[in-house]
C-alpha cells in the first residue's frame, strides 16, 4: 500500500530536483556576455567597449570587401579567428578576467589602417559603453572553446 504513494513521492521529487537543474542551466547559459564586432575596412566596431569578468562570446563578423583574420589579447587570453572572407563570422568564448582585451586583424598593415580595438573586463565595468570603432582579433585552436 505505501509503494504507490511513495512511487508518486520520489516521482515528484524527481521532477522538482530535474525543474531546479534547468533553472541553474538556463541561469547560467543568461550569465554569458555577447559582444558583437563587425568588421570591415579598416576597422572594428564593437557593440559594447566594457564587459563584467564572467564569460564572454566574441562574435566577428567580416562586413568587408576583404578577408580579415581577427586575434583577442588579454589577461589569460589568446584567441583568433579563422581567416574571415567576406561575409563569413566566427565566434570566440572565453572567460574575461579584469583587464584589458586588445583586439585587432593581424593581416598586416590592417591594424595600422585603424583595425584595433579594445575590450575592457573588470567588476566595475558597465555593459552599456555604447557602440566603438575597433579593431579586433582572436587566437584559438578551436573558435568555439572556452579559454
Amino acid at each position: 500500500m505505501f509503494t504507490r504513494p511513495l512511487l508518486i513521492a520520489a516521482a515528484l521529487v524527481a521532477a522538482l530536483a530535474g525543474a531546479a537543474t534547468a533553472g541553474v542551466v538556463a541561469k547560467s547559459a543568461a550569465t554569458v556576455k555577447t559582444v558583437n564586432a563587425t568588421v570591415r575596412e579598416y576597422h572594428i566596431t564593437l557593440s559594447v567597449r566594457h564587459v563584467p569578468a564572467g564569460a564572454v562570446e566574441l562574435v566577428v563578423v567580416n562586413r568587408g570587401k576583404l578577408t580579415h583574420h581577427i586575434e583577442i589579447k588579454g589577461p589569460g587570453v589568446t584567441k583568433k579567428t579563422p581567416m574571415l572572407k567576406p561575409g563569413a563570422k566566427a565566434i570566440l568564448r572565453f572567460t574575461a578576467k579584469a583587464g584589458k582585451y586588445t583586439i585587432w586583424c593581424t593581416i598586416p598593415g590592417h591594424a595600422a589602417l585603424g583595425m584595433k580595438a579594445t575590450l575592457t573586463a573588470g567588476s566595475a565595468a558597465s555593459s552599456g559603453g555604447g557602440a566603438a570603432t575597433t579593431t579586433t582579433s582572436a587566437t584559438t585552436t578551436s573558435a568555439n572553446a572556452w579559454g
